[in-house]
């Protein structure tokens, strides 16, 4: 039995295979030609899909991708989509045990679980976020924040809880499994789908090695278009790790960093600090690393949420950081930020991306 999940319930899966240390996500290549799945058994299918997705009914459908209308389930408790377009190799993931088994044996026979890749999945999104914005319940600018969370997630270090994305913990320091060059590769290769023009423009704007949810509001807080809400900042990398100048090694505790940003000709860094509740060890921890980036030239400006939590903490952290790229930089380009900070049109841009970015929950990354 070959089941290739879609939508919500592809993007589901996902998370949870990236959570879950005995799961793989691998390539599947050209599964999706050779495979051609088959209306599955129900009783089967709720056997082997993991608890949170096993209670599909008719008034909540499981998505499933077909690539023939002929090949579509008629079963109610099944949304099944004809997946017609053009797609190139590696438009799914196949979810493996560990050790390389498929999902599940099912005694006469295999059952193998496919999930869309994240260009794929991005495309999905958009056409999700284009019907809320249809139904006057998203503005576009709404839509377009919230469908760049996915590829920054997909190409970062953390992944949302796959029962509750909103409000439940994320998990942290895992492998990424996209980068957002593979993404546009993908999606310059998909024809015949809706969807393609925004999810490009996603793809575009993001880059990998965001650490948390408020790490890539941070990021896009960074580099956006003023008239997107961003303060237009100079290239930088994110948990990217640096080294020491030979001649700093004296004078510093921590032989390498990794700052989660750094713009390295501009001798400045910034840290979130998702920690809710600050231990003297992790206070401590934290004033060492800022001593060590200040002994080798580097203005480091650390953050928490109450940093980003509402526009005017926001505004001010980025007129910070900005105060120090200025010296690179030179003084119009704080003379532009501190006018984007001030500006109605940009204020009203942040405060949209801050109401699609910010977690309701702050994150809790792991102690240094």
């Amino acid at each position: 039995m070959d089941v290739f999940l879609a939508g919500t319930d592809s993007l589901k899966l996902t998370r949870l295979a990236r959570r879950d240390p005995e799961l793989l996500l691998v390539p599947a290549g050209d599964a999706h030609l050779t495979r051609r799945p088959a209306p599955p058994d129900l009783r089967a299918l709720r056997t082997c899909l993991p608890e949170i997705m096993s209670g599909f009914s008719p008034a909540a459908p499981l998505e499933l991708d077909f690539f023939t209308r002929s090949s579509r389930s008629e079963s109610r408790s099944l949304s099944s989509r004809a997946l017609l377009a053009t797609l190139p190799e590696d438009a799914f993931l196949e979810v493996l045990h560990s050790d390389g088994d498929p999902w599940a044996d099912l005694g006469d026979e295999t059952c193998r679980l496919f999930v869309e890749s994240p260009g794929l999945n991005l495309v999905r999104m958009e056409q999700n976020l284009r019907m809320m914005v249809e139904r006057g319940a998203l503005s576009p600018n709404a839509a377009l924040f919230r469908l760049l969370t996915f590829p920054m997630e997909a190409c970062g270090s953390y992944v949302r809880d796959p029962a509750d994305p909103a409000f439940g913990t994320c998990l942290f320091e895992l492998e990424p499994i996209a980068t957002p060059e593979r993404i546009l590769a993908l999606l310059d290769e998909v024809s015949g789908i809706r969807g393609l023009r925004n999810a490009r423009l996603a793809a575009g704007l993001s880059q990998s090695g965001s650490g948390s949810p408020e790490e890539t509001l941070l990021s896009f807080a960074f580099k956006l278009a003023t008239h997107l809400g961003g303060i237009e900042s100079p290239a930088f990398l994110e948990n990217e790790p640096i080294a020491w100048p030979c001649e700093d090694l004296p004078f510093v505790e921590h032989t390498t960093m990794r700052p989660d940003f750094h713009w390295p000709g501009h001798r400045t860094a910034a840290e979130y600090n998702g920690r809710v509740h600050v231990s003297e060890a992790a206070f401590e921890e934290d004033q060492r690393r800022i001593r060590d980036y200040q002994s080798c030239g580097i203005s480091a400006y650390p953050a928490s949420y109450k940093n980003v939590r509402n526009i005017a903490a926001l505004n001010s952290y980025l007129a910070c950081v900005a105060h120090s790229l200025a010296r690179r930089e030179g003084p119009g380009y704080e003379s532009h930020v501190r006018w984007a900070l001030a500006d109605e049109g940009s204020t009203h841009m942040r405060t949209v991306l801050l109401s699609q970015m910010l977690p309701a929950v702050p994150s809790e990354k792991p102690s240094w």
